[in-house]
């Protein structure tokens, strides 16, 4: 009897221990599912970026979510990133939250700082000032932690330029980077981008009219001022490398007007020509010491792609069209800059 008593004893512990197990199992699947697995983020919303700056603290981010509505529960997103240690180390970024992630998916992506790259469009500027503002907008250096590497002359002569030249190494384009790059490390992959667009047909036709990228690059700047006319800027290019050859002046009213910094000026008057700068190429023969802006892909590709001609000067249209007229001869070309001087005075344009 007495075996049989403590026989049925021993199954009711082990039914008891079975129980309690069963029912820890379940609280503990429970509390995963509520914390970890349930849908946290953007319920019922649309996809966004969470921008973590350096240094951003983990009461500050959980802050963030809160007050822009990222999580549905904050205490269950607190809960689970402390239960994975998250807290401890924000690494800084932008993150796409997507609607219905659970805290665990989440906590995966930002602890293991998988960010999502941000685009950096870069188009047509005259200044280094302009550059570093354009390149920085998305990002979370600033314009001014960028420019300092612009104006370091031993840093950029690293890379092959000098504080003249250094704009034509940036090709106008739209590109994928990290929100957290460093200057450093932007400069060197804008670099890389550089080198890639600089391929070996490139190079090849650089070299068939005797110059170099960076020379190519600061004519087709200077072409780019003259016209927005893609099917007239390979003639344009070809009549600036036609004086380069003979030696002659360039003589392009772009240049001076950038080296006296008054781009939106329409005419160049005789006192202009005088201004003393190696940008002023009535001055001076030769290219300018760098560009006077960015250069877009077509227009360095017009000036890879120059036609050949025995034109030595043009002037533009009196009909303001944008299209210029050819000339072989300085008297050809005066009387075409007479007809266009004469429609600027027409339509009191003076300056």
């Amino acid at each position: 009897m007495c075996f049989i008593f403590k026989t049925a004893m021993k199954k009711r512990s082990l039914v008891q221990v079975i129980t309690l197990a069963g029912s820890a199992f379940m609280a503990i699947a429970l509390f995963v599912y509520v914390l970890g697995l349930h849908p946290n983020i953007l319920v019922g919303k649309q996809s966004q970026q969470l921008k973590i700056p350096y240094g951003t603290s983990f009461k500050a981010l959980k802050n963030t979510l809160q007050q822009h509505d990222y999580v549905s529960n904050a205490t269950s997103f607190s809960l689970w990133a402390r239960f994975m240690r998250y807290d401890r180390q924000i690494i800084p970024g932008v993150y796409q939250l997507a609607p219905n992630m659970s805290n665990w998916e989440i906590i995966q992506i930002l602890k293991k700082g998988t960010q999502q790259p941000v685009k950096v469009v870069l188009y047509s500027v005259r200044t280094k000032e302009e550059l570093a503002t354009q390149i920085t907008q998305n990002l979370e250096i600033s314009a001014n932690d960028f420019k300092k590497l612009l104006d370091d002359s031993a840093f950029v002569s690293r890379y092959g330029f000098n504080l003249d030249n250094v704009m034509t190494m940036f090709v106008p384009n739209t590109y994928e980077v990290y929100w957290t790059v460093t200057p450093e490390r932007l400069f060197a992959r804008m670099h890389k981008e550089h080198q890639r667009f600089w391929n070996t047909s490139r190079r090849k036709k650089a070299e068939s009219l005797k110059m170099s990228s960076i020379e190519i690059a600061i004519l087709a700047s200077i072409v780019q001022k003259e016209t927005n006319k893609l099917d007239e800027a390979p003639l344009i290019a070809g009549v600036y490398i036609s004086r380069l050859r003979k030696k002659i002046a360039l003589q392009s009213c772009p240049t001076l007007l950038y080296a006296l910094g008054d781009p939106s000026a329409r005419r160049v008057l005789q006192k202009h020509k005088n201004f003393d700068s190696l940008y002023n190429t009535y001055k001076y023969r030769g290219l300018p010491p760098g560009p006077i802006c960015l250069p877009s892909i077509a227009m360095i590709d017009a000036a890879l792609n120059s036609t050949p001609s025995d034109y030595l000067y043009f002037s533009a249209k009196e009909d303001f069209s944008g299209y210029h007229y050819f000339s072989r001869s300085l008297k050809e070309h005066l009387r075409y800059a007479k007809r266009y001087q004469k429609a600027l005075n027409k339509a009191r344009i003076y300056r």
